[in-house]
């Protein structure tokens, strides 16, 4: 046979978080209705994005934060406004290329008060929106030398993109036991707490989490939690079950409607979910990293190959706890009326043996009611936590993707001027390791060899060696080695003379 070299493509890939970038979005929102701002209670921040155009090095996104405000006016009585302010920006990060599918993460961090008085007030808050996305980079690996070329091989494992898909998951929920006249302010998100593969499909459940601040008769501020629990079945072309899957949900929008009739009321919520899916298949490749000839030298091209393999991608839950202390200067709790503004930021994760560390703080508001000078006032909350949690399957070195939001937050009164909080919180993680293995791309006959003229040549084995690598060090094949040295036991120890004879007596 002839010197046929046979090349076997590969296409590892990644989810990977290529980079995040920090914008700040301005908003002014002006009272209507004649009512004067005399205490702001609230300020809550949403925001969605959506990727635009993908250059190289280049991601461009266009946004939208959504400015919710509660406050009461001179009277005392409850009001509330809001204002949607679009942004457009771009990431940056030199991975990125064109024809790139882009995953946009985004979560407030931080919400200021720019300026207010009467009848405005000015916000600012601060969007960070992260890039992840499955990186796949073909090689070209040696899979056959052709004849007497002798070849060192390694089964590999490694992860492809089996399947993908983008769908729009519409959510409804429906009550008629709640009691209110007004809503002041709603906010959503959502959790996926598992998800599967079937044949072309990705089934995710989860829940989506609601809260309503609303006003009682006696105008009282009052809140509502609604958790509704959701099972859906995206279509994922590709997809086969046994395959890995990573989900990501968030809420694009939600309107809340209001019937009442005769006394009853019914609230209904619908929920817009964009969800964005990607399968993953475990492959195998037997290639080759090494190749030898004994009689002509060879032109070997090398290069290396980062492998990966997803490892765990799930939801778990845990719980922030912490206190607020009311500055002196503030109005002394009686009564805890609602909490707004919930919000889960978390800012590092990262893996070690058997757990993972993540780190970041919780945030939010509680409204709260004084009745020694009928007012309600309120009071920022700031939770900063690390959590060690157990992962059997955890090593030092894995990549980590976490994302999160507060399932619920309680505050408990302890004293007119200290409350305690307890903040249940969902956490999203996908973990996956990655190793890097040295393949042969490229091979070419060279030069004929020049043998050796000695009568024979010694080798002094290595620990670890292999019968490959004594052949290669001595230009034999693996065949005439063990020819020669009949007494060799395999595996090679290390220490052992391994003989090259190639001018016997009598041959």
């Amino acid at each position: 046979m002839a010197f046929e070299p046979i090349f076997e493509t590969m296409t590892p890939a990644s989810l990977q978080r290529l980079c995040t970038h920090q914008t700040v979005v301005e908003a002014r929102l002006l009272s209507t209705g004649g009512a004067l701002i005399s205490k702001v209670l609230s300020i809550a921040t949403d925001c969605t994005v959506t990727p635009s155009e993908v250059f190289a090095g280049e991601a461009r996104f266009s946004g939208r934060a959504s400015f919710k405000v509660i406050f009461t006016c001179s009277e005392g009585k409850n009001h509330s406004m809001d204002y949607n302010a679009d942004f457009t920006d771009k990431l940056l990060n030199e991975k990125i290329s064109a024809g790139l599918k882009p995953i946009l993460r985004c979560s407030v961090l931080d919400t200021d008060t720019i300026s207010a008085d009467e009848r405005e007030i000015k916000l600012a808050c601060v969007v960070e929106v992260s890039l992840d996305a499955v990186m796949v980079v073909p090689k070209n690996a040696l899979t056959r030398g052709g004849d007497m070329i002798y070849t060192n091989e390694e089964e590999l494992e490694y992860a492809v993109l089996a399947g993908e898909s983008k769908a729009a998951v519409t959510v409804s929920d429906s009550s008629s036991d709640m009691r209110f006249t007004n809503i002041l302010l709603s906010e959503a998100r959502v959790v996926v707490s598992n998800r599967r593969v079937g044949l072309d499909s990705v089934v995710l459940e989860g829940n989506v989490i609601c809260d309503l601040t609303c006003e009682d008769e006696e105008g009282m501020i009052v809140s509502h939690r609604r958790v509704v629990p959701f099972l859906e079945e995206v279509a994922c072309l590709g997809a086969r079950e046994g395959d890995f899957a990573v989900v990501f949900a968030a809420v694009q929008s939600h309107a809340v409607s209001v019937e009442r009739d005769e006394g009853s009321m019914a609230v209904t919520t619908e929920f817009v979910l964009n969800v964005d899916a990607k399968v993953f298949r475990t492959e195998k490749a037997m290639v080759v990293t090494d190749a030898f000839s004994v009689t002509h030298e060879l032109n070997k091209g090398n290069e290396e190959v980062v492998l990966h393999h997803n490892k765990f991608a799930g939801s778990f839950s845990d719980r922030v706890e912490g206190s607020v202390t009311l500055d002196v200067s503030m109005p002394i709790a009686d009564n805890l009326l609602a909490v707004t503004g919930a919000r889960l930021n978390i800012a590092n994760a990262q893996a070690q043996d058997g757990k993972i560390l993540y780190e970041g703080i919780v945030t939010g508001n509680i409204l709260y009611y004084s009745a020694e000078i009928n007012l309600k006032s309120s009071v920022a909350v700031e939770l900063p936590f690390s959590i060690l949690v157990n992962n059997e399957i955890a090593k030092e070195g894995d990549s980590v993707l976490v994302n999160g939001i507060v399932s619920s937050m309680t505050a408990k009164l302890v004293r007119g001027n200290e409350i305690q909080i307890k903040s249940e919180i969902e956490v999203e993680m996908v973990l996956a390791a990655s190793c890097k293995r040295m393949v042969l791309t490229g091979l070419e006959l060279g030069e004929e060899r020049i043998l050796p003229t000695s009568a024979f040549s010694v080798h002094i084995a290595k620990n670890g060696e292999s019968l490959w690598d004594v052949a290669k060090a001595l230009g034999l094949t693996p065949e005439l080695v063990l020819v020669q040295n009949p007494g060799l036991s395999l595996p090679l120890n290390g220490g052992e003379r391994v003989m090259a004879y190639r001018q016997k007596m009598g041959v």
